[in-house]
C-alpha cells in the first residue's frame, strides 16, 4: 500500500497570531499534501483481478467499489465531461486520483482547460459528471470544494447512475486508421468488412453484401488487427481472433450493410487488446475535445 502524509492546510497571519484555515479557498503551499492516498498497489491489483465484478451496476452502492471505480478511471485516464449549473458549456477533464481527507474521501479532478469555468464554478457548487466504460454510460454529482495545486477538489460521490439502457458501450474506429476484419459464415463462405466501432464484448461492421445473404443468430469466425498504442504501424497491430453471433442486421451511411456481432467466443488476450485500443480512442476524444474548447 502507497502511504503519503497528505492532508489540507494554510497559515495566515492576523492579530499577531498564525491561524489554521479550515476551508479549501485559499492557498496551499507546494511541500503541503493531502491525507493519504488510498490508490495503494495492493488494493490496485486485487481490483484488477476483479475488474468486471466491480464495473456491475448493481455493486456501485457500495462505497469501496465506487473507490475503485474511480481509481480505475483515474488509472486509465478515461476522459469525462463536467456540466456546470448555469453554464451552457459542456468541460471535458479526467480525475488524477481519489484520496482520504480526514477519514473522508474526495476527488481529484485535472483541471478544465478551458478558463472560462473560473465565472460560474464557485466553491459549493455541484456539479454533474457523465463518462462511459466497457459497461456503458453513467453520472455522479459532486460538490465543488476549492483547488490543491493544479487540481480542482471534489466531494466523493454518494452515488454514481447509469444513464445507458446500452449494455456496453463502443468507441467508433478512427477513420484515418481503418480496421479490416475476415469474416467467415458457417458455410465456409468468407468475406471482408470494415469496424465501424468496437468494445470488448462486440462490434459493429459494415460490409458490401446483401442483407438476405446473413441471418440473424447466425455464428461467425472473425479475424483482425488493433492497433494497441498510438503511433504503432500496421504491422504491429495486435491481432485478434474470435466467435461471435449477428444480433442486428441494418444500413450503414454507406449503403452498405451493417452488422451487430456479439463476441461469444474470445481470448483473455485478445479481449484485452480490444480494450488497450477502447482506452486509446477514448484518450485521443478527450485530446479533440479538449482542442476544440480551448
Amino acid at each position: 500500500m502507497i502511504f503519503g502524509n497528505l492532508f489540507f492546510k494554510t497559515k495566515e497571519q492576523k492579530n499577531g497570531k498564525i491561524e489554521k484555515e479550515k476551508s479549501f479557498q485559499t492557498k496551499l503551499k507546494e511541500d503541503e499534501k493531502i491525507s493519504k492516498i488510498i490508490s495503494g498497489e495492493k488494493s490496485m491489483q486485487e481490483f484488477e483481478q476483479k475488474e468486471v465484478t466491480l464495473f456491475y451496476v448493481e455493486e456501485l452502492h457500495k462505497e469501496q467499489v465506487r473507490v475503485k471505480h474511480l481509481q480505475e478511471l483515474a488509472k486509465y485516464q478515461l476522459p469525462i465531461k463536467a456540466k456546470i449549473p448555469g453554464d451552457e458549456r459542456s468541460y471535458f477533464t479526467v480525475i488524477e486520483k481519489v484520496v482520504s481527507i480526514k477519514g473522508e474521501y474526495a476527488v481529484l479532478v485535472k483541471e478544465f482547460e478551458n478558463p472560462k469555468y473560473k465565472e460560474s464554478l464557485k466553491p459549493g457548487t455541484v456539479v454533474s459528471f457523465e463518462y462511459s466504460d466497457t459497461a456503458g454510460k453513467y453520472s455522479f454529482d459532486a460538490r465543488y470544494k476549492g483547488v490543491y495545486k493544479t487540481s480542482l477538489v471534489f466531494s466523493f460521490p454518494q452515488k454514481i447512475e447509469r444513464k445507458s439502457g446500452r449494455s456496453a458501450y463502443r468507441v467508433k474506429v478512427d477513420p484515418n486508421e481503418p480496421i479490416d476484419v475476415i469474416i467467415e459464415l458457417k458455410d465456409g463462405i468468407t468475406f471482408q468488412g470494415r469496424i465501424f466501432d468496437i468494445n470488448e464484448y462486440g462490434a459493429g461492421i459494415d460490409v458490401e453484401i446483401p442483407k438476405d445473404k446473413v441471418k440473424m443468430l447466425e455464428l461467425v469466425k472473425l479475424a483482425f488487427r488493433v492497433p494497441t498504442k498510438e503511433g504503432q504501424k500496421k504491422h504491429e497491430w495486435a491481432m485478434v481472433s474470435a466467435k461471435g453471433e449477428i444480433r442486428f442486421i441494418g444500413d450503414s451511411e454507406q449503403k452498405k450493410t451493417r452488422l451487430g456481432i456479439q463476441f461469444t467466443e474470445i481470448s483473455d488476450d485478445d479481449r484485452k487488446n480490444i480494450r488497450e485500443y477502447w482506452l486509446m480512442r477514448q484518450r485521443q476524444e478527450l485530446r479533440r475535445k479538449l482542442e476544440y474548447e480551448s
